[in-house]
């Protein structure tokens, strides 16, 4: 499990060593944490909302609770300023569907800060070259080895943050596919998921 502090926001990451997270016993977290009912939407809730309703993402603007999303390959993103955090499951789904502009418009003052979590990489991200076509997708965002197309979820993600006024963005660049410390659902582990939370300090 590692943790980071950035402003007023602590962000926890879990890998393989913490155990699969859908498990609540395998969670080492002393407050209540929520997680949405993810369906691969781009629907963001915040605490006020039924929780159990399908959402990819959940908003928090007060202390003492955790909001967190499970993931296996698909990017774990959280959005915050000093007194607002929002946490996304984001795949291409929710990506193209627009999860991090829903997310943005539930805060009261715009976020100013993005991190990345660990998730699959334009190295391991093989795609159809119909999706390509389909979503007329940048060459920017993807290379080409031959005839397979590997897409880059993260640069797309980026790009779209810069262009809402988010710059200060850390994204931790370690692919769930290969660097193998992190669950991967192309790799096998259809059941087990990586717990990423966030919560703002007292």
């Amino acid at each position: 499990m590692k943790e980071l502090t950035i402003k007023n926001v602590i962000i926890v990451f879990t890998d393989r060593g913490d155990l699969n997270q859908t498990l609540s016993v395998n969670r080492k977290i002393n407050f209540p944490l929520f997680i949405p009912n993810q369906k691969h939407t781009s629907k963001v809730i915040s605490l006020d909302e039924d929780i159990t309703q399908e959402a990819d993402g959940i908003y928090l603007d007060k202390t003492g609770v955790a909001v967190g999303v499970l993931t296996a390959d698909c990017m774990p993103i959280v959005l915050f300023n000093d007194r607002e955090l929002s946490v996304i499951h984001a795949g291409w789904r929710g990506l193209f569907g627009g999860i991090i502009e829903n997310s943005i418009k539930m805060f009261k003052e715009k976020p100013t800060n993005c991190f990345i979590g660990p998730s699959i990489r334009v190295c391991c991200y093989e795609v159809s070259p119909d999706f390509i076509y389909r979503f007329n997708i940048d060459e920017k965002f993807y290379i080409k080895r031959e005839d397979r197309y590997f897409l880059s979820l993260q640069n797309i993600a980026k790009e779209k943050l810069k262009n809402l006024g988010i710059d200060d963005i850390f994204d931790l660049s370690e692919c769930t596919a290969c660097c193998g410390k992190y669950f991967s659902f192309r790799k096998g582990d259809f059941d087990d998921r990586i717990l990423t939370y966030a919560y703002l300090r007292e």
